[in-house]
């Protein structure tokens, strides 16, 4: 009979907040159809089932996922090019959802507004009646 082998199980850090828990991309394939994909925090990898997705974190570029293969010994990252993302879900404590909420009306309030009227066109100074070409 064969023994099992063990497995050291590493603990994860702390998560950041928000945590994305969500996101959807494009298609990753042409042939997969026009069906979004979902990935989601503590759920099968939707291109590796394999595994689970532990952790997921969103910047200006692309969304990282990270996952564990189902046995504990392999860990992965995949990068999902923000090109691609058409939504990321993000959860946090409602102290942080109210500061966030706070801080986006405020960054709405710094914008200038923008001006009512169209900017004024000149006309273009007429070519000179010598016959010589305006330097452009």
């Amino acid at each position: 009979m064969t023994q099992p082998v063990p497995t050291k199980l590493i603990e994860l850090p702390t998560p950041r907040r928000p945590l994305v828990m969500r996101v959807l991309s494009n298609p990753l394939f042409h042939d997969t159809g026009p069906e979004p994909i979902t990935w989601t925090v503590a759920q099968p990898h939707p291109l590796v089932p394999d595994a689970k997705i532990v952790r997921m974190f969103s910047s200006d570029i692309g969304v990282e996922v990270y996952s564990v293969v189902n046995d504990g010994k392999t860990g992965m990252r995949n990068f999902i090019p923000m090109t691609t993302v058409r939504l990321v879900e993000e959860v946090m404590p409602i102290e942080e959802f109210a500061d966030e909420l706070f801080d986006a009306e405020e960054d709405d309030d710094d914008e200038p507004d923008e001006p009512d009227d169209e900017p004024e066109i000149l006309p273009e100074e007429p070519a000179p009646s010598n016959g010589q070409v305006a330097p452009s």
